[in-house]
């Protein structure tokens, strides 16, 4: 078995697998694989179901390989939100978030404690995205979280 560190440099390996992968199929350049050198000779049921599914493949692997990224941008800034005059929630330093926005913010889970055998609250960085529903802004998946005084952290 691995730990956590171990863990983590396996998935830098990944993600520059993935990166290769995305690279050499032409899937950034042309959002499919119309970008494969014999892609037009491409004729039988067989060959075809292989481009669709490849395709399909690549798409959540290039979801996958962006998520990965993400955790190696530096934190530049943790703060808590703030409605700013114009109806957004904004950081200290200005990072301001709209419908569409992702955002990391911290929020608390029961976690089960294995040194105390028990469950207890645990503080988790979380992603998700700002949408906006009759006027109020709220977190994907986590709809009773509040906004106001929320800490977050922004990356860049």
């Amino acid at each position: 078995m691995a730990d956590l560190k171990a863990l983590c440099e396996e998935m830098k390996k990944l993600r520059k697998q993935i990166d290769t992968i995305l690279y050499i199929s032409g899937y950034r350049d042309y959002g499919d694989l119309s970008g494969l050198d014999d892609y037009k000779q491409i004729k039988t049921a067989g060959e075809r179901q292989k481009l669709e599914e490849y395709r399909n493949i690549l798409y959540k692997l290039d979801e996958v390989q962006g998520n990965l990224a993400y955790y190696d941008k530096p934190v530049k800034e943790v703060s808590t939100l703030h409605m700013n005059s114009d109806g957004r929630y904004e950081t200290a330093k200005g990072h301001y978030y709209t419908s569409g926005s992702g955002i990391e913010f911290l929020r608390t889970e029961e976690t089960y404690n294995y040194d105390m055998d028990k469950w207890e609250n645990a503080r988790i960085w979380t992603c998700s995205q700002v949408e906006s529903r009759n006027g109020e802004y709220y977190i994907v998946g986590y709809p009773d979280v509040e906004l106001s005084s929320l800490k977050v952290r922004v990356r860049g």
